[in-house]
């Protein structure tokens, strides 16, 4: 195990992991501005501004022998994201000219699209419909190959839709009119999201080292149980105490995607805290 990581993109995912891990690691954090960086810096963490698109020269200095956590989001209303995915396969390859220990990608489960009404394994095909998911995917196969041909450390993550005790997606359906009320949700915590992700930076990368986290490539990160949009949400702003949304076709049989994280959680060795949607709110 080495003790450096870079968080790359120091986002509200970032800053739980990077407090997470700043008792074991020494941690780089990316951010836009010179006010954020040194608003982040303390003794544990020193703030480092990047863009993506800029000189990577002063981050690759940092990523010898680094565990590199590339947290990136595209923007979901960006629909050219060609300079996007471009610089992001140009940050991983200088990257691993840098001899980067281990990249560990933050994808999302918007890769295997929204039109499916099928429980989706690890080994489910893609079918991305969106920008943002065709990016992520184009980048996800850059990854893998990177593994196959230059022996470089990956593992991709792809997380359903992250909640947390300060953030929770009711909030912005509060009081709407909405469709589809029989869709299955797929969520997960923000905390069995960095208990997952401290386990892969933890995990020994060593070729002598038979764990079953190193020799998988993708994991999905999601809740166990999966209620229908339209009761969930419901109960959610009843729990929250604001406005319900209203649903459409709540009483119809459950459709929609099902993303099964079961056999990822178990190769982490962990039993989310979270399991349960009902928890989160």
């Amino acid at each position: 195990m080495n003790n450096k990581l870079v968080i790359c993109g120091y986002g509200w995912l970032g800053r739980y992991l990077g407090k997470a891990m700043s008792a074991t690691h020494t941690i780089i954090a990316t951010t836009r501005s010179e006010e954020k960086a040194l608003k982040i810096s303390d003794k544990h963490i020193k703030g480092l501004v990047f863009s993506l698109g800029d000189d990577t020269t002063t981050l690759c200095e940092a990523l010898g022998n680094a565990t590199l956590v590339l947290n990136i989001p595209p923007g979901r209303r960006n629909t050219q994201l060609d300079d996007f995915t471009d610089n992001m396969l140009a940050l991983i390859d200088n990257a691993a000219a840098a001899r980067v220990a281990r990249i560990i990608f933050i994808s999302t489960t918007s890769v295997y699209g929204e039109n499916r009404a099928d429980v989706l394994s690890e080994h489910a095909s893609t079918q991305p419909e969106t920008a943002s998911a065709k990016a992520h995917v184009a980048i996800e196969q850059h990854l893998l190959d990177l593994k196959a041909n230059a022996n470089v450390d990956v593992k991709i993550v792809r997380l359903a839709g992250l909640t947390g005790t300060d953030r929770h997606p009711v909030n912005s359906l509060s009081g709407r009119t909405l469709n589809a009320g029989n869709k299955r949700i797929n969520l997960v915590h923000i905390h069995d999201v960095v208990a997952a992700l401290k386990t892969l930076i933890l995990a020994d990368s060593s070729m002598n080292n038979t764990s079953k986290t190193d020799s998988t490539d993708l994991y999905h990160l999601c809740s166990l149980q999966h209620p229908k949009r339209g009761d969930y949400y419901t109960q959610a702003a009843q729990k929250k105490g604001i406005a319900a949304p209203t649903f459409s076709e709540s009483d119809l049989a459950p459709t929609g995607k099902v993303i099964d994280a079961k056999a990822s959680w178990a190769l982490l060795g962990i039993l989310p805290d979270y399991a349960n949607p009902d928890d989160m709110i």
